[in-house]
């Protein structure tokens, strides 16, 4: 599951960099469901996949030997974790709302989970906890990074050809409830959209 976890990653950042400088059919559905492929495994096989059982040993007993219950936990959880992070940050780069909320709990989430990784990587000196650290400081970087970056900054990057609707869009942010804020922005977007 490893690999599979490195190519959807690899996929996600690389479509969501070329997305923020072009616009091309299909990227935002394409990314919002490798998003959500990745958040589905985190969540639902964290145990196995941050603890480097097989898929097709998850269910064997003998896959577990010599891993601690509380290292099946501690997947359990940062398997939860790196699910909600993953989904939050999709949230952000589409412009959804509540992202914001969503990547603080996250990273708040993250925090205890990091520095217990530190600790356990310091003093086992195991390379399993050198791979999840690694692991857990990417998925940080990439939230905070997206938490720190402006919902207006990511409309300029991904739109930065249609300035008319980023002002529109920008406008209609200050004011959500205006009626001609939105109907302007829905114009601008209809004629966004003939333009592609």
């Amino acid at each position: 599951m490893k690999q599979t976890e490195k190519i959807l990653g690899g996929l996600i950042i690389i479509l969501m960099l070329v997305r923020l400088f072009f616009t091309l059919p299909y990227f935002n559905i394409t990314i919002t469901l490798l998003i959500l492929v990745l958040s589905m495994m985190y969540f639902g096989f964290g145990f196995a996949l941050l603890n480097n059982v097989r898929l097709r040993s998850i269910f064997k007993k003998d896959s577990y030997k010599g891993i601690s219950t509380l290292r099946i936990l501690g997947g359990i959880f940062t398997g939860f974790i790196l699910s909600f992070l993953s989904i939050y940050s999709l949230f952000k780069f589409q412009r959804w709302p509540f992202a914001n909320q969503g990547l603080l709990i996250s990273l708040c989430g993250l925090l205890p989970i990091l520095a217990i990784v530190i600790y356990k990587s310091i003093n086992s000196k195991s390379t399993y906890y050198s791979n999840l650290l690694t692991r857990l400081i990417m998925f940080g970087v990439i939230g905070a990074s997206l938490y720190f970056l402006s919902t207006e900054k990511i409309l300029e990057m991904r739109n930065r050809d249609f300035p008319e609707y980023v002002e529109a869009e920008k406008k209609l942010m200050k004011d959500p409830e205006n009626k001609e804020l939105q109907q302007k922005a829905h114009e601008e977007r209809m004629r966004m959209n003939t333009l592609k």
